[in-house]
């Protein structure tokens, strides 16, 4: 989710906080002026009043983007590994992750710069810390006991630091107010933690660039902890592997490749773009129309490359074989003409719906064979009338070789997933059973693009089928 999203997402919350909190703020001012009526002596100055209005508001915004406007689907999850998000990030090289980093601090900034309006028994930075923590513990707690989130340390963190730099800034503002002057320490108050995460991902971003390869998602976050999981290998690992083929993709990362392939059929299928490029996860989201105001979304995943072109209103429809034969002819000669179909994919009909284009290439094939090639596959769903199809997903990788580097052994991986050192979705638990009964050597996609040899070991946990991928080039 982007900045944009979040927004889009807050507009209606916006709405029901600003009623909630003129209500409240109209009861407590009543309230007040009753209590002075009858001889009240504490007087509460009018910014105090909007200071206390603001952050009930802001209060009942978090609380719905944070909770209430979320399913029950985390059936209460922990992570207690502080930078977690960081790691992820890394590993992913994620823009969204980062974004998320910088949104749990900006959701919390507004608490630490109105608390100090409030009086001065909220001015004190000891007082920050600690209404900041009650506060973001109480959310996180909230969110795991109604499987509405998950209760992450790393949240804690950035939601207290966020409180913490609108509190700087809202210090220095009363230290110039009340000195006269700007002043050194003020404004180091004011923008020591912001320059700090600048410096921060301005350094991940000079590390990065200057590395050839990119990073692999399949790296773990946090490593199993495999003290107390019984694990059995039911398979000879050699000691020795042969050097591997290093290949690298331009589709993949590239955004200047997606905007081509959405002006392509923008100017093929008589489309318009309505609103910005959105974000969710790897995904970049285009919404288009046609001249009839019928929505399609085209749909690029940074991570692979792969696109689609889909209408937000799908209806199947079975055709004959020629018919279909005959869409398939056309779509393919539409593809070829802008060099988007290898010659020698095969072409194949299925289910009395849908065409596809097939490309293959074996994991040992790959890692031995020097040269550039395509590989995946592009299947449609042709509509009955008209030119834009029910679905278009174009999955066909052009990878170029690069050299050819040294791998690790088998049993060099394997020492990995005896450290724990891989990643899973449900993490391992006590008295779990692995038996890794296999392995491979294939490829996956870096962040950069680059198609890098890694080990796929495989068995069972439990009972149930396991796999997991290792790294494989040599440090």
């Amino acid at each position: 989710m982007d900045f944009i999203q979040v927004v889009q997402k807050l507009l209606p919350v916006m709405g029901v906080a600003l009623i909630i909190g003129l209500m409240a703020f109209g009861i407590v001012l009543m309230a007040y002026r009753l209590y002075r009526k009858r001889g009240g002596k504490r007087i509460i100055k009018l910014w105090q009043f909007i200071a206390s209005f603001s952050l009930m508001g802001w209060l009942i915004m978090v609380m719905m983007l944070t909770t209430f406007s979320r399913g029950a689907n985390f059936g209460g999850w922990v992570n207690l590994e502080l930078f977690s998000g960081y790691v992820s990030a890394w590993n992913q090289w994620s823009l969204s992750e980062f974004q998320l980093i910088i949104f749990n601090m900006l959701m919390f900034a507004p608490l630490g710069f109105l608390l100090p309006l409030l009086g001065m028994k909220t001015r004190g930075f000891k007082s920050i810390i600690i209404i900041s923590l009650m506060i973001t513990i109480g959310i996180e707690t909230f969110q795991m006991a109604t499987g509405r989130g998950i209760f992450e340390l790393d949240d804690i963190l950035h939601n207290t630091l966020g409180s913490l730099a609108g509190y700087g800034l809202m210090s220095a503002i009363l230290d110039i107010r009340q000195q006269k002057r700007i002043s050194f320490k003020a404004m180091f108050r004011a923008f020591c933690i912001p320059l700090t995460f600048v410096l921060l991902f301005t350094g991940a971003l000079i590390m990065y660039s200057s590395q050839e390869l990119g990073n692999l998602a399949i790296r773990p976050t946090t490593s199993q902890k495999m003290n107390q999981v019984n694990v059995t290998l039911d398979t000879k690992l050699p000691d020795y592997a042969e050097p591997a083929a290093l290949y690298r993709s331009f589709e993949i990362h590239n955004m200047e490749y997606a905007k081509q392939m959405v002006s392509l059929l923008r100017d093929h299928f008589q489309l318009q773009q309505r609103g910005h490029i959105s974000i969710d996860g790897f995904n970049r989201i285009w919404n288009l129309y046609d001249n009839k105001g019928s929505d399609y979304t085209f749909n690029y995943n940074v991570n692979s490359g792969n696109w689609s072109l889909a209408p937000d209103q799908y209806a199947t429809n079975s055709m004959q074989p020629e018919a279909l034969e005959e869409k398939g002819t056309a779509y393919g000669k539409w593809l070829s003409q802008h060099g988007l179909l290898p010659k020698e994919a095969e072409f194949s009909t299925q289910n009395e719906d849908t065409v596809r284009w097939d490309l293959n290439m074996t994991n040992s094939d790959i890692s031995t064979e020097q040269r550039d090639f395509d590989d995946g596959m592009i299947i449609i769903v042709p509509a009955a009338e008209g030119l834009i199809p029910q679905d278009l997903f174009y999955a066909i990788n052009k990878n170029k070789y690069i050299r050819t580097v040294d791998v690790s052994s088998p049993a060099e991986a394997y020492e990995e997933v005896l450290s724990g050192n891989f990643y899973m979705y449900n993490d391992l638990q006590k008295n779990d059973k692995l038996i890794v009964s296999g392995y491979e050597l294939t490829y996956v996609y870096d962040s950069k693009g680059y198609y890098q040899p890694v080990y796929q070991f495989k068995g069972t946990l439990n009972g149930e089928e396991w796999s997991t991928q290792i790294p494989a080039l040599k440090n």
